[in-house]
């Protein structure tokens, strides 16, 4: 029976090449999404932060009148659909990554990285956006199931980044309200 304990270069030469390189690409997407989302995140929020600062412009400086009453709901709706795009955006991108995820764990699982632990040490050789065992057993048992239930998991910046959009989505709602309520009195 082989020693669980091993070296890295050790773990790493008994790999087939071609899965070896499926696996490197797999983690070089997943940086790539990571970037992306957090990209994206900056460049809404940006654009959000600029739609509101017009909204808080136009509703200080400006007179109450029908004519800023409209241009505030105008800008709430543009605000609103910005926000909903970001939204759709990062739930596209959080998808992409919680799939490229499974499967970079699933070949990890096959290589036996869960199992190997580096010498002298309890630490398994699975690398970075590591899954716990029990995670990957799950992903084998239904991976679509598993990537839905991740989108919005708990403890993840996923879901602050949606709770985010939408605390913008409902404020820009109440934006439109008060300003339908002001155009109809």
């Amino acid at each position: 029976m082989s020693d669980p304990n091993i070296s890295l270069q050790g773990a790493l030469q008994g790999l087939d090449g071609s899965k070896l390189a499926l696996w490197r690409e797999a983690m070089a997407h997943l940086r790539h999404l990571s970037d992306d989302v957090w990209a994206g995140l900056k460049l809404f929020l940006i654009l959000n932060g600029f739609v509101l600062s017009l909204i808080g412009a136009l509703a200080w400086i400006g007179p109450a009148n029908t004519t800023n009453a409209l241009l505030l709901a105008a800008l709430a709706v543009l605000g609103g659909f910005l926000t909903l795009a970001a939204r759709y955006i990062l739930k596209r991108h959080r998808i992409y990554y919680l799939q490229m995820l499974a499967k970079k764990s699933l070949l990890e699982a096959e290589f036996g990285f869960y199992q190997k632990k580096f010498s002298d040490s309890e630490t398994d050789l699975a690398f970075p956006w590591r899954l716990t065992p029990e995670v990957v057993a799950e992903i084998k048992q239904s991976f679509d199931a598993w990537v839905q239930k991740s989108v919005r998991a708990r403890g993840t910046i996923a879901r602050v980044q949606f709770c985010i959009y939408e605390t913008l989505i409902c404020l820009y709602c109440l934006i439109f309200l008060f300003a339908a309520i002001y155009v109809l009195r």
